[in-house]
Parts: structure tokens; C-alpha cells; sequence
């Protein structure tokens, strides 16, 4: 019984402790607690004598944007990037900066600066932020969370900057680099530069498709040579590898390396690029226009050439089909369409559409199964006007074109212009050969010609 009276008194005591102390007496307001915490917070940031260092990931797809972050107590920060869009703007900028606190902690970058551009980066939906949600110390680093992102939200981590870390940026190579995006009047939509990487010790050639916004790349394809006709002879081998990729020490490295097993054990983390130049080969194969060019290497595999290329997989569905499309999306490298500014209005001013039969055949016998040309529509009859080519098919999205003198037309009763058919035909496909690409729509290829710069889109039947 006595243990029992013991407990029970223990019990009271700390009931009446609990009463005495949590009764929120003793709290000091809410505003000074959260004066307190910005203080600190803004303590914490301005404390490094070299500043921050951030290794900035917009989304997990994304590739690295290096960065050094300098701040102030007078609630200024100098904000150091490697993003060369804009002519350099957001190489350095000083803008000011506020720590609120609503549901937390939160960092906001107020001037418009780098993050702000990265914010609205595919029409804002990037990922990229401008304001951090603070969520704690972690030894020297800070680590802050994205406030906006819709799903889980973007870590990023401050980290205590050494005093050689600008040595670090690699600016020139980044405004380089945008010397590999696609120049031209892209008519309908604005592609995605594809480049060849020749690894020259071993032979061997990869092709990757690279966002230079969002720093990523997809490698589609690899093969044996040099050359696109080599890699093609040899047999290309189609696959897909995805990674985001930084600049840093005039490196471009990859988030996640691509690894070949092409024969021999081929493994790419990086790429080590120092000599850059408007010397590469022209995309048109009888061409005389030079193109950018990287030379480096890469460790452990040898010296390496980065250059301009169009081979990829994002057209290898242009396969044997019936293709057509109204004449006004056909485009020369103006962006004029060959209807009503072009070859086709001037000979042909009443046509209603191009066609193209690729390996397959209407009902028809007569139609030749690999041929192009155009549709007419009189007295309520459809009228096919066609040019025959050699038998043909797409090497990864690369289809050669090669007409000869045999024309087909459906009307009897008339004789088609063949001639006329014939100066349209080889205006369109000079030299040809032409690359074949995705659009974004369903059942709709791009094709273009890198010797002209034309452009046509077709419709898949």
C-alpha cells in the first residue's frame, strides 16, 4: 500500500509540473521568436568567407547549373552562374534578397536574376525557383527545399565555398556550346541539335540529342567509324540512355555515365573539351559550310571530337507508307512555303497536295511504289502527278533520294508536265538526301534538307 501512495503522489507532482509549465506563460511572443530565427538564418548565410557553393538541379531529368552565392547583411547577394543565355547576363549579378518567415523559413531572391530565368524556362514549367523553404543545418551546409514544385519538392544544399571555386566555371565552354543549336527558320517547330561524338582511339561514334536549356541528352545511337556513311555501312545500333549534364573545370560531365557495350567495354562520365572552332564538316555531304567543333578527350578512352550531326532516332518511324500534305507546308530556308512564294506557285498554281509513296501502292497498279509529287483536283476528280525514285529506305532518320526519269499521271485524257514536275522535285530534294524527324503531333514527320535548308511536313495515311 505505501508503494502504492508513493506512485500516486509522483503522479500529482507531475501533473502539477506539466500545468505549471506548458501553460504558455513563459513563451515570448511569436514575432520575437521569428525575428530571432531570421536573424540567425541571415547570420548562417552571411558567415562563410568565400560564400556558397550550389550544384543547382531544377527537376531529377534536368542537368547542373554550377553557381556561387555571396551574401550580405544589408540583404543583397551576388549570385556567380555559368548560364551563358542572354549574352552573359546572368553571369554575375548582384540583387537583393529577404528571409520571411510564413509556414517557415523562406529565402526569396527579389531582383530578377538567374533563378528567375530558370523559373520561366519552358513557358515555367522548368522547375527552376526563386524562392527556398529553409528546413535545417546540416554541419556547415544549409539545406532548402522549392516552394512551388507540384510533386516532391527540389532539394538544394549550400555548401561553404572555397576560395579557388570560381576557378571552377566553365563560361566559355557553355556559350560555346550554344553554337551547336539549330540555325535556320524552323517553319512549324524548333528541333533539338544532335551531335556526333567520335571517340577516335577506338573508332567508334555516338550520336546524342542535347537540350542546351535544360542540360540533358538523350544518346540514341552508336556504331563503328567516324563518319555518318561509315556508322550507316557498318551497321548502326539504335538505343536510348538519358542524363543531365554540368559544366565545371572545362568538363562537361555526365549525371548518370554512358556506359557502351559496343564490342569493348566503353564507359563515358566526361568529357574534357579545350579547343573549339567553326571547323567541323558540313551537315549537307557536298557542302562547304563549316560547323562547330569540339576536340578533347576523354580519360581513360582517348581523344575525342564533338561536332554537328542530324542523325537520330527521333525520325526512324519514317518507315514505308503513304505520306501527303497541302503545299503551303512545304518550306524553303527562308520559311517561305513553295505554294505561294515558291517552285510549286510558280509552275503549278492549282495544286492541292504533295504526296509521296514510300514502298507501298494504291489501289492502283500503275502508281510506282517509290514516288513524289503532286495532287490536283479538277471536274470533282483527284488527279495523281508523280515522280518515280530508287528504292530507298531510312538508315536511323536518314532517307537518300535518288529520281530517275520515269513520271506517272492519272488523268488519260492529258498529258502532266513532267519537266515542270521534275523542277520541283529536284529543288526540294537537292543533293538527295534528307533527315527524317518526329512532330509533336501524331502520325506527322518533318523532313529536312541540309543541303537547301528545306523543310516538309508530311502526314503518315
Amino acid at each position: 500500500m505505501t508503494k502504492d501512495w508513493r506512485l500516486y503522489w509522483l503522479i500529482l507532482a507531475l501533473g502539477a509540473f506539466s500545468c505549471t509549465t506548458d501553460d504558455g506563460n513563459n513563451l515570448r511572443p511569436v514575432e520575437e521568436r521569428a525575428a530571432e530565427a531570421i536573424a540567425a538564418l541571415r547570420n548562417d548565410l552571411t558567415a562563410p568567407a568565400n560564400g556558397w557553393r550550389l550544384e543547382y538541379q531544377p527537376n531529377p531529368d534536368a542537368g547542373i547549373f554550377f553557381m556561387l552565392l555571396d551574401f550580405d547583411e544589408n540583404g543583397q547577394v551576388t549570385i556567380m552562374s555559368d548560364v551563358s543565355d542572354n549574352n552573359g547576363e546572368f553571369f554575375e549579378q548582384t540583387i537583393t534578397y529577404r528571409i520571411d518567415n510564413a509556414l517557415g523559413l523562406e529565402l526569396i531572391f527579389e531582383t530578377y536574376a538567374v533563378f528567375h530565368y530558370l523559373f520561366e524556362l519552358n513557358q515555367s514549367t522548368f522547375g527552376g525557383e526563386f524562392e527556398f523553404l529553409f528546413k535545417e543545418k546540416e554541419n556547415e551546409n544549409l539545406r532548402f527545399e522549392s516552394v512551388s514544385d507540384p510533386g516532391i519538392p527540389t532539394q538544394i544544399v549550400l555548401e561553404p565555398a572555397e576560395s579557388g571555386d570560381e576557378d571552377l566555371f566553365s563560361r566559355e565552354l557553355a556559350a560555346n556550346m550554344q553554337a551547336f543549336a539549330i540555325d535556320g527558320p524552323e517553319a512549324l517547330v524548333a528541333e533539338l541539335p544532335s551531335q556526333q561524338i567520335i571517340l577516335h582511339d577506338l573508332d567508334i561514334s555516338v550520336f546524342w540529342t542535347i537540350d542546351l536549356e535544360n542540360r540533358n541528352l538523350r544518346a540514341e545511337v552508336v556504331g563503328q567509324g567516324t563518319t555518318v556513311a561509315e556508322v550507316i555501312a557498318n551497321g548502326a545500333i539504335q538505343f536510348e540512355h538519358n542524363t543531365g549534364y554540368k559544366f565545371l573545370n572545362d568538363r562537361m560531365v555526365l549525371n548518370d555515365p554512358l556506359e557502351i557495350g559496343f564490342g569493348v567495354g566503353v564507359t563515358i562520365e566526361e568529357l574534357i573539351l579545350t579547343d573549339f572552332g567553326m571547323t567541323g564538316p558540313s551537315l549537307c555531304t557536298t557542302g562547304t559550310d563549316n560547323t562547330p567543333q569540339y576536340e578533347g578527350r576523354v580519360p581513360g578512352l582517348g581523344s575525342v571530337t564533338m561536332q554537328s550531326s542530324l542523325l537520330s532516332t527521333r525520325g526512324a518511324g519514317f518507315q514505308p507508307n503513304v505520306y501527303q500534305i497541302n503545299p503551303q507546308f512545304i518550306f524553303d530556308n527562308a520559311g517561305n512555303n513553295l505554294l505561294d512564294d515558291g517552285v510549286i506557285g510558280d509552275i503549278f498554281p492549282d495544286a492541292a497536295g504533295f504526296i509521296m509513296f514510300y514502298g507501298v501502292q494504291l489501289n492502283d497498279p500503275d502508281i510506282p511504289v517509290n514516288s513524289a509529287g503532286l495532287l490536283f483536283v479538277e471536274n470533282d476528280s483527284l488527279i495523281i502527278h508523280v515522280r518515280e525514285y530508287e528504292p530507298t529506305s531510312t538508315a536511323v532518320n536518314l532517307v537518300r533520294y535518288q529520281f530517275n526519269d520515269s513520271f506517272y499521271y492519272s488523268d488519260a485524257g492529258t498529258v502532266g508536265n513532267d519537266a515542270g514536275l521534275a523542277t520541283v522535285i529536284d529543288e526540294i530534294f537537292e543533293e538527295g538526301e534528307v533527315y527524317a524527324f518526329d512532330f509533336p503531333q501524331d502520325q506527322v514527320f518533318r523532313l529536312y534538307n541540309p543541303c537547301n535548308g528545306y523543310e516538309i511536313f508530311l502526314v503518315r495515311n
